[in-house]
């Protein structure tokens, strides 16, 4: 028997073996479902902690034994309302090629058909003719590099990464903590503090050349990284003093679209008698306010600080002599 079935598919085969009667031993039940006798004990475990499974051993004829022969492990249901959604996220994951997540998903789809109590009628691909999503085309992530960073970040331990910031024209190695990971605008970011300083950094992990898990252990402070990707205005956190507030004047034409988002946490919208409105909010970096506003055209108006304004009118002559 395949050892890939699903966790709840072996827990099905165990209760089923035990229900026969018969001397059971974890030493049969791991070769029987080609498993270890480890991942036996483990099943047992949690058939009788989560599931409150009757599972006993009769230490006289050395046998496990089910104490209750009516019980029976709970089959999964889904309504197929649930199943809709399930079907919508793998079509949200879907976008993001280039990492592990579309197939988790896939293998997530197969578990559940060992596990549903009864099929239920749903084609994915009906669902993909009348829902999509356009997240942007995202920059590919090597599979391995995916799951060293993700294993360095769920057991807190420093990688070594090989990292091609833009603008350079080869990797630079370096150590580093990583805090948390975040999609941002269809891409991966990996925020995380550097060796030698004391600000969170965000590193795009298509720019990540190679990983490595060090031995090392860091104390995490999940909060901070968090709450800095919540309040990032665009694709990066910017780095300490970095943060630009920005004031910019928008025409009524535009005023309904910016009002109708939140940009950030942390904005202020002040309403004018035209219709147009100003909002006041901190933006992660130059170039990010920069290109946020000329996306605007002549739709906004840099109020302040000073040189956003002096650029903007750079980049806008730039623009008129090409």
């Amino acid at each position: 028997m395949s050892n890939t079935r699903s966790q709840y598919a072996r827990w099905k085969s165990i209760v089923s073996i035990l229900s026969r009667g018969g001397k059971v031993t974890a030493e049969r039940l791991a070769m029987e479902l080609d498993v270890s006798i480890r991942t036996i004990q483990r099943d047992l475990d949690a058939l009788r902690d989560d599931y409150q499974a009757p599972i006993a051993f009769d230490t006289s004829k050395r046998t496990l034994f089910i104490e209750e022969t009516e019980w029976q492990l709970r089959p999964l249901r889904l309504t197929e309302s649930e199943l809709f959604h399930l079907v919508i996220a793998a079509g949200m994951a879907g976008q993001f090629r280039g990492t592990p997540i579309a197939a988790g998903l896939s293998n997530l789809f197969r578990k559940l058909e060992t596990v549903l109590i009864e099929p239920i009628d749903l084609d994915p691909e009906l669902i993909a003719d009348r829902v999509s999503f356009h997240g942007g085309h995202p920059r590919p992530i090597h599979t391995e590099i995916w799951r060293t960073l993700v294993g360095g970040l769920r057991n807190s331990q420093v990688l070594r990464i090989a990292y091609q910031a833009a603008g350079y024209p080869k990797p630079t190695t370096m150590e580093v903590e990583p805090l948390h990971l975040a999609c941002r605008m269809g891409d991966w970011y990996l925020l995380a503090r550097r060796e030698g300083f004391t600000d969170t950094r965000t590193y795009a992990l298509s720019r990540v050349h190679k990983a490595e898990i060090m031995r090392r252990h860091f104390p995490l402070q999940p909060a901070d990284a968090h709450d800095s990707a919540q309040k990032s205005f665009a694709r990066f956190v910017a780095q300490k003093g970095k943060t630009i507030r920005a004031k910019v004047r928008f025409t009524a034409e535009s005023a309904e679209w910016i009002r109708e988002r939140e940009w950030h946490p942390e904005q202020v919208i002040t309403e004018h008698r035209d219709g147009g409105l100003t909002i006041a909010l901190p933006i992660d970096g130059d170039k990010e306010a920069l290109a946020w506003v000329l996306g605007w055209g002549a739709q906004a108006k840099v109020v302040g600080p000073k040189w956003l304004k002096e650029r903007v009118r750079e980049e806008v002559r730039a623009m008129a002599r090409l």
